[in-house]
């Protein structure tokens, strides 16, 4: 029972956090939410405090941005793109953590940047950048996929912060594009 009640507690903050900030989500509230007694110090049985808890949320939350989504079966490197940005859209959460955070515990943010970092550069190298790469891509494979990384990010967060997708650009076409870009 009690990592089923770990697990609603961490998924109560995910949500929380994301909404107000961990700053200003006080413990009861995560309690309420979490269906424990509000103020009963249920919460301190499973974390030692806010920063505890919220160390778990990310790290839970990374863990996800360690597996690979699925590699759609077409096997292409705007497949894989395209797969990516629906990937981004469920760490729309820690995402919007990090960005109420980033001042307050830059170590999480600093953590969560090197993993995704990672995680670009393998992708960055996966065989099907590799089959036809431009010359700046076989130039330079790591300043390539750093490239991939942000632009893939920069679609994402652009078209969250505005509503609306970047130039009307749908994501098939945005990943098929970038896709062309870095393998000619």
């Amino acid at each position: 029972m009690a990592s089923g009640t770990r697990e609603r507690i961490m998924d109560v903050a995910l949500q929380l956090f994301a909404e107000r900030g961990v700053a200003a989500t006080p413990v009861t509230a995560i309690e309420a939410a979490a269906g424990l007694s509000a103020g009963s110090g249920s919460f301190y049985r499973h974390f030692k405090d806010k920063q505890a808890l919220l160390a778990a949320v990310v790290e839970r939350e990374i863990a996800l941005v360690r597996k690979d989504p699925a590699v759609p079966a077409a096997g292409t490197l705007a497949g894989q793109l395209l797969s990516d940005l629906d990937f981004l859209g469920r760490l729309r959460p820690l995402m919007t953590i990090l960005m109420w955070e980033r001042n307050r515990a830059p170590e999480v943010a600093e953590h969560v940047q090197q993993v995704m970092a990672d995680r670009g550069v393998e992708l960055g190298t996966a065989e099907e950048l590799a089959v036809a790469p431009v010359e700046a891509v076989r130039a330079d494979p790591q300043a390539a996929a750093a490239v991939m990384m942000s632009a893939m990010t920069g679609y994402f967060l652009t078209t969250e912060y505005f509503g609306r997708r970047p130039a009307g650009i749908d994501p098939q076409r945005f990943a098929s594009t970038l896709a062309r870009l870095l393998t000619g």
